[in-house]
């Protein structure tokens, strides 16, 4: 005769209390470390020409090169960052179509890059193009 032997029966309780706290924690976690991105498309219809040629008009462009150590040099003179201005202040009032070319070399600081950019803001110059090379395959 079998006395007092039963199966063993486990009841496990999970108060779902502890579970909606512990939701709330991973929620709050997910979305204090979570950025936001925002992505701005901008939508434009790129016009078409006819003709694919540059027009390099030699009289009226001007190069602006930065070397590595940030020295500025306007054409073939070296200048400094006020120099700088008052050249490209007196090319451009001479004449409005003059193109302005920026070419500095790779490993030049970012900030001599901006340096020069602000002196055109300044002397609110708008036709800026930046010369850069293609890579060797």
């Amino acid at each position: 005769m079998r006395r007092g032997k039963r199966k063993a029966t486990f009841h496990l309780d999970i108060a779902p209390v502890n579970l909606i706290d512990l939701l709330l924690v991973l929620l709050i976690f997910f979305v204090t470390t979570t950025t936001f991105l925002q992505l701005k498309v901008i939508e434009f219809d790129v016009p078409h020409a006819n003709s694919n040629e540059t027009r390099y008009l030699k009289d009226l462009t001007f190069v602006v090169n930065i070397k590595e150590d940030c020295s500025l040099f306007f054409g073939d003179k070296q200048v400094t960052l006020h120099e700088l201005s008052f050249e490209i202040k007196s090319k451009y009032e001479r004449n409005k179509k003059s193109i302005f070319q920026i070419a500095a070399h790779q490993n030049s600081p970012h900030r001599c890059f901006i340096d020069v950019l602000d002196k055109f803001r300044e002397n609110g110059i708008d036709n800026i193009s930046i010369l850069t090379k293609t890579r060797e395959q």
